[in-house]
């Protein structure tokens, strides 16, 4: 992340409007002014009260709305978003059913077009540079990162805008990790061994419904009474877990990342939450990727809330809206830094339109369109066209696909990484929306094999672990055992998983956001597995549209 170098000349905004702190006490500043000193907050008061120290000159700009923190995502493949809602042909159990080399579908609609994309150099810093937007204009300021690898043998994180949980470069913001090496995903006790360093392993669990999805859990309890979980394992889904289980995961200090439309369009079910809350379990969001999935935080917020008000209203909306601030930054032990708006916190804000009503119903019922601005780091990066020129004077703003001419993009960043760093995010698009249509061409061109470069240069591809053997798993799933006692694997291989060019059809990029995607919606309405009117009550959460 760049530290805010782009900020005004002054290094220093005040943003008045509604004030939602987030913070222990949940204060709600109806009328309330933010100040911002380069990359932290520095103080958070009443409109009506004095100017801190050093603002004495500086002008409020009136934000025309409410400020929340930013939004923390804990879960999402992001290189996948720029692929299409995938319409489910049925329910399914476990995640080896519909990922694996067994579904011919997945390696047509999945693993075949972004073998392509991961490995051209023209159309891999495209994905990057439209993934990381679209996080932006959902509303997302941090997010899982994009792993990429190199003909140099190097493997790296993408340095990009949007805050990465897996590189931070800040001793205030400990980094996480998605990933483990296969021999320690083989091994319950040399997995517990890893979860026993001192960084956050946010790894899936459990994914799926039935017996095999929860024998993955059971699969961490190596000795009677002892358990492969710390308050380092971050489970995602969690969909096989019962009530017992979540006790003793919660007893164990284990978390937890819920994706709810993304599990009821695969599984027709998601987690146990109430049973979750019941035992205490600290809870995040994510919206996994856009296949099976929301476009982003934005809208997993009302798919959350639909799902917790069907399985009996189990969370309230400030509940809900805790999970991708407060409690995310808890989870990841970045609470004294993020997550809340406070003197001494980064500013990351999101600034939505209007402020009446309640304050975290208004977050979750607000459309993409209703964003007025993302800050990361105090650098205003999205938003309104009056609020990016008032907090990024002079810098190059970009229109928006598929947005209102009224809402912009800052992508410059003086310390971007040297892959994206002059895409524009207009380029990006043309160059994705013209690879895709033209997919079975594209697979059946060569394409130089990542291996050392005659010129010596270093080539970088995305790190794909659904589709390259990168010796570290994604999903580890520990070793059930046969009937005979014998430890064997499971879950989907790599191995395989790639589309022939004879099989890829053309593809539609995915629209950055909801609104006014009629695909998605459309789509989205004729989802076998979602429950009754869940479909309508999204879509209308969504474009508030008649349902």
């Amino acid at each position: 992340m760049s530290p805010g170098a782009d900020v005004p000349d002054t290094g220093r905004f005040a943003l008045r409007g509604r004030i939602v702190t987030l913070d222990a006490s949940d204060t709600v500043i109806e009328d309330g002014t933010l100040y911002v000193a380069g990359t932290l907050i520095a103080a958070v008061l009443p409109a009506t009260a004095p100017a801190p120290p050093g603002f004495e000159a500086v002008v409020p700009v009136d934000a025309r709305g409410s400020v929340y923190p930013g939004l923390i995502e804990l879960h999402n493949h992001l290189p996948y978003d720029v692929l299409p809602l995938w319409q489910v042909p049925k329910k399914y159990g476990n995640r080896s059913q519909w990922g694996g080399s067994g579904n011919p579908a997945y390696r047509t609609l999945v693993t075949g077009p972004m073998k392509v994309l991961g490995q051209d150099p023209r159309l891999m810093p495209a994905v990057v540079r439209y993934v990381e937007a679209k996080a932006l204009v959902n509303g997302t300021t941090t997010s899982q990162g994009i792993a990429l690898f190199s003909n140099a043998g190097a493997r790296r994180m993408y340095r990009g805008i949007v805050r990465n949980v897996e590189q931070t470069d800040t001793p205030d913001l400990p980094e996480a990790a998605s990933r483990i090496a296969d021999v320690e995903a083989k091994d319950a006790e040399k997995f517990l061994a890893r979860l026993q360093q001192p960084h956050r392993l946010l790894l899936h669990l459990a994914e799926g419904t039935d017996d095999t999805a929860r024998a993955h859990f059971q699969a961490l309890q190596f000795k009677p009474g002892t358990w492969a979980i710390t308050e380092n394992l971050v489970g995602i889904h969690c969909t096989g877990l019962t009530a017992d289980d979540f006790t003793v995961f919660a007893a164990h200090g284990g978390s937890m990342v819920w994706s709810p439309l993304s599990n009821l369009l695969l599984y027709g079910k998601t987690a146990d939450i109430a049973a979750a809350k019941a035992a205490g379990v600290l809870m995040g969001l994510g919206s996994d990727w856009s296949v099976s999935g929301s476009k982003g935080l934005l809208g997993e917020l009302k798919a959350a809330r639909l799902a917790s008000t069907a399985a009996g209203s189990v969370f309230s909306d400030l509940e809900l809206v805790a999970m991708v601030t407060r409690d995310a930054a808890r989870i990841l032990r970045w609470d004294a830094a993020l997550g809340s708006l406070s003197a001494g916190m980064r500013a990351d804000l999101v600034v939505v339109d209007g402020a009446d009503g309640d304050p975290y119903t208004s977050l979750i019922d607000a459309r993409d369109k209703d964003i007025r601005l993302v800050a990361i780091d105090g650098v205003a990066r999205y938003g309104s066209r009056r609020l990016m020129h008032a907090l990024a004077p002079g810098e190059t703003l970009e229109p928006v696909p598929g947005m209102p001419a009224d809402h912009v993009l800052h992508l410059h960043d003086g310390t971007a990484d040297t892959i994206v760093a002059g895409l524009s995010l207009g380029d990006a698009a043309d160059r994705l929306t013209g690879a895709l249509a033209d997919l079975p061409a594209l697979a059946a061109a060569p394409v130089p094999p990542l291996t050392a470069a005659p010129d010596g240069g270093v080539r970088w591809q995305l790190a794909l672990d659904e589709i390259e053997p990168t010796g570290a798993e994604l999903r580890p799933r520990l070793p059930l055992l046969s009937a005979s006692g014998a430890a064997h694997p499971s879950g989907p291989g790599v191995v395989g998983l790639t589309a022939a060019p004879a099989d890829l059809e053309p593809v539609v990029l995915d629209a950055l956001t909801a609104s006014g995607d009629r695909t998605f919606l459309h789509t989205l309405a004729d989802e076998a597995n979602l429950p009754a009117e869940y479909a309508d009550a999204l879509s209308h959460l969504l474009t508030r549209a008649s349902p």
